[in-house]
């Protein structure tokens, strides 16, 4: 177990105070004293040796080093003047500022003094971190700004890494943050701490508070097999421990079948992610007896701070507890008690009542949103839980992706505490992107570009959108891609498995639960569902993207454009596709609707949101099309349709190998060949996250009956205006007035009109509930060619997505739709929506049913009315009204 130090305070600081070493000083002396030379992380781990904790010895060298060098080689003078111009953008500002430090060249006293130091913790590994002396104070946090090196060994590299340390201080993130919080100038300097390494079995996290609700009475700990930087880049998966603070007992956890950690591998000299043994993956990564002894030391080191605090710990082989890091909590330490804060956010016209609510959140004015993107999966006015699921679950999936991809720092994988941060939030209830966040993604991925980025999105560039290319990310994702790539389909198909077969059993279950085991079983599917976006963000990031720009390059090359959508379908395995053939089979009688219901039971209208009613809790929307199907003739089977589709592609591919040079075929076929086999991720990945949110809908439900019951609430479907800490933990005394005041909120934002996209914060419009006529003179609604094909038929706008009112050989209109379309496509006679993209869900289904397809019309809802007669041109992209509904 920890062993602890004897030595009092003032002894610690006696014994070194003689004699201190110039630019190198032993954590021991790292005093309040000498925070402007050792920096926020140094004087943390000096208090917590001066409590007698077990803390890895180690040294600092000084801020005084670092200002000593920037001084000698004249940078601190022209890092300032470039800090100062507005003509350079941060990432220029960064990328300079960088280069003149990483250009330092050390003292040779100064390399003296680290290598003496060096020798005295025996000269083995150590971890190098920055150590900022504006770092970690009251009222900001800088953790993950700056630079950290595991498993360093020699004087030389340890160096080498102080300088990469110093250079850190510019990164653009920290540039941005500093200027946020008004550092001043003088504080901009950087010490670093080097500790002895612990090769630790088991790391992570530990904060004095729930990090969700700022809840004090709780200890929260994060943690997970091998090193601990797993925890804290996100990129491996982790357990999650609650501990009541008073009493130290373990309040509830989260385990986590665990498949990879951070290790350090001899072979390559450098701390890798590796594969994990799976019978060790399956076990906790700590026992009961080293929770409860972490989670003591966190309440000695809250109690002796007299602050909610942050702390970084490693379990040695031999049971060892060590602590790596303490700062002070930033995020509830400084917001007002939870009663005061909700108060003022339901007070009218208070700043929190008009910038952020459950379903409104404060936008960055300078980025670029849309909802084209995220409108399609999670569509409409979502309800409060809906969105405290999606929020996280999409945000943390966009930043995976690109992690993986090695286009954005693992530093930068977690959720940003600053909305305007955020690659996804929420605007007046409904989910949007910023197209600004993922253009920033396009620029530093080679031969891409923000340009196609936004065209993927959006199918155009915004005005007013600068581009800012850069290189700095190249290598990392000439080293990430390649892997990220091989792996999308692997990874998929195996959590595809994996959560059909969970989703089954705990449907079975569910009805048979207790509040207790709901919430659990509700926390659960959360955390399924963030690893499902996760997933599928490797897919449609990685795995889909490349494969398509080459086959667009190579259709452009040899001039086969119009047969663009003849070689993306007919693949086979779509997903969306099998519940048309299941269907087709259902109304022939070849298949029975309860096992219909087992196999797409989480289908249905609204299905991205929680609040929706899906088909196994509302068959009748299933029996409709069933009586539709029935009434057509067998040229409709959509396996002959996918025999027809698959005839085309293997000829169009022919024709397309025929045209390219005998050099160029090997290349081309390996093209044709990956969109055959990455093409369909998309819908899988899709399957995975949607089975998640429907045992969370389950879960939900079922909390929301034995609520009714206990007469906490007046309806089941209240559960749906409480957010997932308010669900799955203590229910709120005043659920009932919170339930009210959220209800209110939600018909309201349903009555606004929002810009498909739009800069900062968006103007809503009030809907128009009796509907206007189409705008005069507007004949021609135009958009993204999709799925070729003209046909010309009698529109349908659909509003209801149960399909109610449509009838077999129209033209449907939508604002987007979801998976639960694909069956009424099957009989309609083209699809026209208003946003959407070449891989949305109606344009890859269009295509394996040969249906005209036009997508991102923008304005289709609002032009063209029920009963207009239109031609619809899926080549084109165009639809052309012929004659006005009367």
């Amino acid at each position: 177990m920890s062993g602890r130090s004897t030595m009092s305070r003032s002894e610690v600081e006696l014994q070194h105070a003689e004699s201190p070493a110039p630019h190198v000083l032993p954590l021991e002396s790292c005093s309040a004293e000498q925070h402007q030379r050792v920096g926020g992380k140094a004087r943390g781990l000096y208090e917590l040796i001066a409590l007698g904790l077990p803390v890895p010895a180690g040294f600092v060298v000084t801020a005084d080093a670092f200002r000593h060098s920037m001084s000698a080689a004249g940078a601190d003078a022209r890092i300032a003047a470039l800090i100062e111009r507005d003509d350079l953008s941060d990432d220029d500002k960064s990328r300079q500022a960088q280069k003149l430090v990483r250009e330092l060249v050390l003292a040779p006293e100064l390399v003296e003094q680290v290598g003496a130091a060096y020798a005295q913790l025996g000269g083995r590994p150590v971890a190098v971190r920055s150590s900022g002396i504006a770092e970690d104070t009251a009222a900001a946090s800088f953790a993950g700004q700056h630079d950290t090196y595991l498993w360093v060994e020699g004087t030389d590299a340890v160096c080498e890494l102080v300088v990469r340390c110093w250079a850190s201080l510019y990164n653009a993130n920290a540039i941005v943050y500093r200027s946020r919080f008004d550092v001043p100038d003088e504080d901009v300097a950087m010490a670093v701490v080097v500790q002895r390494m612990i090769p630790a079995v088991a790391a992570g996290v530990m904060m004095t508070l729930e990090p969700v609700t700022g809840d004090r009475s709780k200890i929260f700990i994060e943690s997970a097999h091998g090193l601990g930087e797993g925890v804290v880049v996100g990129d491996v998966l982790s357990d999650r421990f609650w501990v009541d603070k008073p009493t130290l007992l373990r309040h509830r956890q989260s385990i986590s079948v665990q498949t990879s950690r951070h290790a350090f591998d001899p072979a390559q000299g450098r701390v890798v992610v590796q594969d994990l043994d799976p019978e060790i993956g399956r076990r906790a990564s700590i026992d009961e007896e080293l929770l409860l002894e972490i989670a003591a030391l966190g309440r000695e080191i809250e109690s002796a701070f007299g602050t909610a605090m942050d702390v970084e710990w490693a379990v040695s082989a031999d049971r060892e507890v060590f602590l790596l890091q303490a700062r002070p909590e930033t995020v509830w330490s400084n917001r007002p008690p939870r009663e005061e804060s909700r108060t003022a956010a339901r007070t009218p016209g208070s700043p929190a009542a008009a910038e952020r609510t459950t379903m409104h959140e404060s936008l960055n004015p300078d980025w670029y949103y849309s909802t084209a993107n995220l409108g399609e999966a999670a569509p409409g006015v979502l309800a409060p839980l809906s969105w405290s699921v999606w929020g996280p679950g999409a945000e943390i999936a966009a930043r995976y992706g690109f992690v993986r991809m090695g286009v954005l720092e693992k530093a930068k994988s977690g959720i940003p505490k600053n909305p305007h941060e955020r690659f996804v939030t929420i605007a007046f209830g409904r989910a949007v992107a910023s197209v600004s966040a993922f253009y920033e993604m396009g620029e530093r991925i080679p031969g891409a570009g923000g340009d196609k980025i936004a065209e993927s999105l959006l199918g155009s560039v915004p005005d007013g959108m600068t581009s800012h290319p850069t290189k700095r990310r190249y290598l990392h994702v000439a080293w990430n891609m390649p892997r990220a790539f091989i792996r999308a389909k692997r990874v998929l198909t195996r959590q595809h498995v994996e959560i059909a077969e969970w989703w089954r059993c705990e449907l079975a279950r569910n009805p048979r639960l207790s509040l207790t085991e709901a919430q659990a079983q509700f926390l659960d599917a959360c955390d399924k569902f963030q690893k499902a976006t996760a997933v599928q963000a490797q897919g449609n990031i990685v795995a889909v993207p490349p494969v398509l720009e080459q086959l667009e390059k190579l259709v452009q090359r040899t001039g086969m454009r119009e047969r663009f959508g003849q070689l993306t379908a007919g693949g086979g395995d779509h997903a969306e596709t099998d519940v048309i053939a299941d269907l087709w089979d259902l109304a022939k009688g070849r298949l029975d609707e309860a096992e219909f219901l087992a196999r797409h039971g989480y289908h249905g209208a609204m299905e991205g949101d929680i609040a929706g009613m899906v088909w196994r809790e509302d068959p009748e929307q299933v029996r409709r099309l069933a009586a539709l199907y029935r009434k057509q003739d067998d040229s409709k089977d959509p396996r002959v349709t996918a025999v027809e589709r698959a005839r085309e592609r293997e000829a169009a591919e022919a024709e397309l190998l025929a045209r390219v040079g005998l050099l160029q075929r090997p290349s081309a076929w390996l093209v044709l060949r990956l969109a055959r086999r990455n093409m369909p991720l998309r819908g899988l990945g899709k399957v995975n996250f949607l089975r998640s949110l429907d045992i969370a809908r389950a879960a939900a439900r079922r909390i929301g009956a034995l609520l009714v019951v206990d007469g906490v609430l007046d309806d089941i479907d209240d559960v749906m205006y409480l957010t997932t800490d308010e669900l799955s933990r203590t229910i709120p005394a005043d659920a009932r007035a919170l339930v009210a005041e959220r209800k209110a909120e939600h018909a309201r934002y349903r009555g606004y009109e929002l810009p498909t996209a739009f800069w900062g914060k968006p103007i809503p419009a009030v809907r128009d509930i009796a509907g206007g006529r189409p705008s005069a003179g507007v004949d021609r609604v135009s958009g993204i060619g999709v799925s070729a094909g003209v046909v010309e038929g009698i529109i349908r706008v659909v509003t209801d997505p149960t399909f109610a009112e449509v009838e077999p050989g129209e033209v449907l209109v939508a604002t987007t739709t979801d998976p639960s379309w694909a069956p009424i496509m099957l009989v309609s006679a083209a699809l026209v929506v208003d946003i959407g993209g070449m891989l949305s869900h109606a344009a890859v289904v269009a295509r394996e049913l040969g249906l005209p397809c036009v997508v991102n019309s923008g304005n289709g809802t609002s032009v063209l009315r029920t009963g207009d007669r239109v031609r619809v041109d899926g080549a084109a992209g165009t639809v052309d009204v012929l004659e006005r509904a009367r």
